[in-house]
């Protein structure tokens, strides 16, 4: 990855142990006219950069996070058309983000090891008319004060308390004799001064920017002269933006208002906003005092919430007065597949995935966009299939393997989490079903996409995990963990069983990942390889170690040494992975079949168990069993959640805390590869594979998907017993269907069975 010369310019920031909100301020004058412009901007934590009064971007919360230790992101904007001749303006505005975080939280945000005062580092370079070329950059010369904005967390929200046009200092001709100097860095120090720090490393911004992508008219819930409850009618990741009414005079009082956001509203038919790992009596809350004489709106700059409804609370002022505006922000990623089906159901089973996983798109993929906001490996272990397939994911997928190898400990441990603030290597650890993240995504980069020069990089710290994993093997060849099948029916959280099965079973699927993505890296002649071999041995190994242990060969099932307890997960995922021996295979599937059938056609899985289930049943010939599952009107299940209102997945099956919550929609992928049909080839999309299950009884699909070949569609009409198929320039197809196999090359074709 490129570097950035931090030379180019000085670490500043404001005056005082913990700056809040500082705004940081550059007159300059051009001689002649601007030809071109181009501004590297960046901040510890986030940033929002202007240029005469006007945004260099529609990015927020940028940079992203990193470990500031390791590597900090730095923004590219050109600017051109926001600069004139004569007095201009550069202006920085930072947050806290979760760099400076003062909120105490269960994960120790506010005692992460690289906290310390938000800064900003930024150079603008101008190419003028007259042949010149100048450049201005942070360093001594920039003023600052305190922003409006006089508290901000990710967590608890903002307080917006302004004293003066919010804008005005943006703009040329504003007064800045009272401001006081920055403080400037010096190279290798600290922001505060006598405290020594080692210099960042600055690298371009992989992933794509957090964009405002839709605004929302609430609904009104319930009102009364000192409260609103508001409805956007759907689960969103962004903020409200609170404006005055166009009636409301510049001479009126002005308006002061607490908002409150949550995902569900409490049996007396308020908000609720709370949440045990928040240490504060503040979640979500924004508080605003508009001035209707020069801050008649505000919306939040630093921070984001994940809710449906908002609970506005009178302190100044009549509620009236305001309007109120959901805005729906999350990263800028490209669709890559579209949907359709007979089945409205199924449409909107994946349109509910689709808008669950765009909620937690902040940079890196997130758990759920209210309650935690952290980067859950486990979670995008078991939905890769459905990020890749709904979303262009390479960008954000690079920048997030690079914070998970950037975590990682001299043993070659991993934290559940990534980014962290050394939080989740004892702390709900060891968790392979979470940790194996860093091979399998490597292994995803290479096969989806063809980067293979990441194997290169990064294998050594992909295998670094793995030796440490299987270092801790116990004397039945295993490897433990604590969580296991998380959050199965009926559970608090960890599965009920020897967790074991599910940690060996992940860390021997790991091994042939990274085995697969060093073939693919030696295909190309990048990367190193001659160890894959060895990986596949040590996965063979694990696997027989399960079946030593957990399989009854007399039963036909997977049991937990010494006991009668059947889990459903503990029995479809030897069969998932591929390591039930041959001859038991018909065994286990009846008896899976058959717990199924004995649990009224429910399923008792976690957020393991969904995602590999209904792949499963259409593998042996279930197909019409997986879509009853699927589609049981009753819990534990997916439809009440649909048929209730929701737009997005919840995280639980009983009283679940969060409402946007990708993991248990992983049942998505075998809509994609089972109802309609279509699946990655073993070494990406160069071939790839159409075999609809007949036995699904959906009479019509359509599913389109972009490839870096080109795009395919696909339409399965059952009935018809036909199946249309558009394959690109540079791809072929294998197509199975009943008492069919053929090999299609690119063009447009109709097949029939």
């Amino acid at each position: 990855m490129p570097e950035i010369d931090p030379a180019l310019a000085h670490w500043i920031t404001a005056p005082g142990e913990d700056p809040q909100n500082p705004l940081l301020r550059l007159a300059l004058d051009l001689p002649a006219p601007p030809v071109s412009a181009q501004l590297l901007v960046t901040g510890l934590g986030t940033f929002r950069a202007h240029v005469n009064g006007s945004e260099v971007s529609d990015g927020r919360l940028d940079p992203g996070l990193t470990d500031a230790r390791a590597r900090v992101q730095v923004c590219t904007a050109d600017v051109s058309s926001l600069l004139v001749r004569g007095p201009n303006v550069l202006g920085i505005e930072l947050g806290r983000g979760f760099h400076a975080m003062t909120t105490p939280n269960e994960w120790l945000w506010h005692r992460a090891p690289w906290r310390g005062p938000v800064r900003a580092w930024a150079r603008l370079r101008v190419d003028l008319a007259d042949g010149t070329t100048t450049a201005f950059a942070t360093g001594r010369g920039w003023r600052t004060r305190p922003g409006p904005i006089t508290f901000d967390s990710m967590y608890e929200g903002e307080t917006f308390a302004p004293t003066e046009d919010p804008g005005a200092w943006l703009l040329p001709g504003y007064d800045d004799s009272d401001w006081e100097a920055v403080l400037v860095d010096r190279p290798g120090s600290g922001a505060r001064r006598g405290e020594r720090a080692p210099e960042p490393l600055l690298q371009p911004q992989v992933q794509e920017p957090v964009v405002v992508r839709e605004e929302l008219v609430p609904a009104v819930v319930s009102a009364s002269p000192e409260r609103i409850v508001l409805d956007l009618g759907r689960v969103v990741s962004g903020w409200c933006r609170y404006r005055l009414r166009a009636e409301v005079g510049a001479q009126a009082p002005p308006l002061e208002v607490v908002a409150r956001h949550g995902e569900k509203l409490r049996a007396d038919g308020t908000v609720d906003d709370d949440n045990v790992h928040i240490w504060t009596d503040r979640f979500q809350q924004d508080r605003v005092r508009l001035e209707p004489s020069f801050a008649r709106s505000f919306a939040p700059r630093h921070s984001y919430k994940g809710f449906r409804y908002v609970q506005l609370e009178r302190v100044r002022g009549s509620l009236s007065d305001l309007e109120v505006t959901g805005v729906l922000a999350h990263a800028d990623l490209r669709p890559v597949s579209s949907l359709r089906c007979s089945d409205p159901y199924l449409e909107r089973f994946d349109a509910a995935m689709r808008a669950s996983l765009a909620n937690n798109m902040h940079h890196v993929p997130t758990d759920t966009p209210m309650h935690e906001k952290n980067g859950w490996t486990g979670d995008a272990v078991t939905a890769l299939a459905a990020m890749t397939t709904s979303f262009d994911m390479r960008r954000m997928l690079r920048k997030w393997l690079v914070d998970q190898v950037d975590g990682q400990r001299a043993d070659g441990s991993l934290s559940v989490i990534a980014p962290n603030p050394g939080w989740g290597y004892e702390e709900l650890s060891p968790a392979p079903e979470w940790t194996t993240l860093l091979p399998v995504l490597l292994d995803e980069l290479a096969t989806e996409y063809g980067e293979v020069e990441l194997v290169g990089e990064h294998a050594p710290a992909a295998a670094a995990y793995l030796e440490y994993e299987l270092g801790r093997r116990d004397e039945d060849g295993l490897i433990s963990g604590v969580l296991g099948d998380y959050l199965t029916p009926g559970s608090p959280g960890p599965a009920p069983e020897d967790k074991r099965l599910t940690g060996t079973l992940f860390v021997a699927r790991a091994l042939r990942a990274l085995a697969h993505a060093l073939d693919l890296a030696r295909v190309d002649g990048a990367g190193p390889w001659g160890a894959a071999e060895e990986l596949r041995t040590d996965a063979a190994a694990l696997e027989q170690a399960v079946n030593a242990l957990f399989l009854d060969i007399d039963r036909g099932m997977y049991l937990d040494p010494g006991t009668e307890s059947y889990r459903q997960t503990s029995n479809l995922l030897p069969l998932a992975f591929g390591v039930v021996p041959p001859e038991h295979v018909p065994a286990v599937v009846e008896n899976l079949v058959a717990a199924i059938i004995a649990a009224g056609e429910h399923h008792d899985c976690g957020h393991i168990g969904v995602r590999h289930l209904l792949p499963v049943l259409s593998e042996h010939g279930h197909g019409a069993l997986a879509l009853r599952v699927l589609a049981a009107p009753t819990a534990p299940g997916w439809r009440a959640w649909l048929e209730a209102g929701n737009s997005t997945f919840m995280e639980m099956w009983e009283n679940p805390r969060s409402c946007s919550h990708y993991f248990m929609g992983t049942p998505v992928t075998w809509i994609h590869e089972h109802v309609a049909g279509l699946r990655r080839g073993p070494d990406g999309w160069q071939e790839f594979r159409l075999q609809p299950d007949p036995e699904v009884p959906v009479d019509r699909i359509a599913f389109s998907r972009l490839t870096d070949h080109g795009e395919i569609a696909l339409a399965v009409d059952r009935r018809e017993r036909t199946v249309r198929l558009a394959v690109p320039e540079g791809s072929r197809a294998q197509v199975v269907l009943p008492g069919r196999e053929l090999l299609l090359e690119a063009g447009e074709h109709t097949v029939s069975w």
